[in-house]
C-alpha cells in the first residue's frame, strides 16, 4: 500500500470521528457536565450521572450547580 494512500485513509478516519464530537453547549447553559463520548444506544450511567441524548449522540451527564465558566479557570 502507498503512503498517500495509508495517509488518505488515515485523515478520513480523523475528520470522521472529529465531527462525531458532539458540541456540549446546550449541557454547558443548564451547568452540567458531560462524558465525551457518543453512544448509538442509551448507555447505563453511573449513580448520580443521567443519559442524555445531543443529535444521533447518548452520553451521560451530570448536573453540577455550579457555572462553566469557574471550571475555565482551571483548564489548560
Amino acid at each position: 500500500m502507498k503512503l498517500s494512500t495509508v495517509l488518505t485513509v488515515a485523515t478520513s478516519i480523523l475528520i470522521s470521528v472529529a465531527s462525531a464530537d458532539p458540541v456540549f453547549s446546550e449541557a454547558d447553559s443548564i451547568h452540567s457536565i458531560c462524558w465525551k463520548a457518543c453512544f448509538n444506544e442509551k448507555p447505563h450511567c453511573p449513580h448520580g450521572w443521567y443519559a442524555k441524548k445531543f443529535g444521533h449522540c447518548w452520553t451521560c451527564c451530570k448536573d453540577t450547580g455550579t457555572a462553566k465558566s469557574e471550571f475555565d479557570l482551571f483548564e489548560l
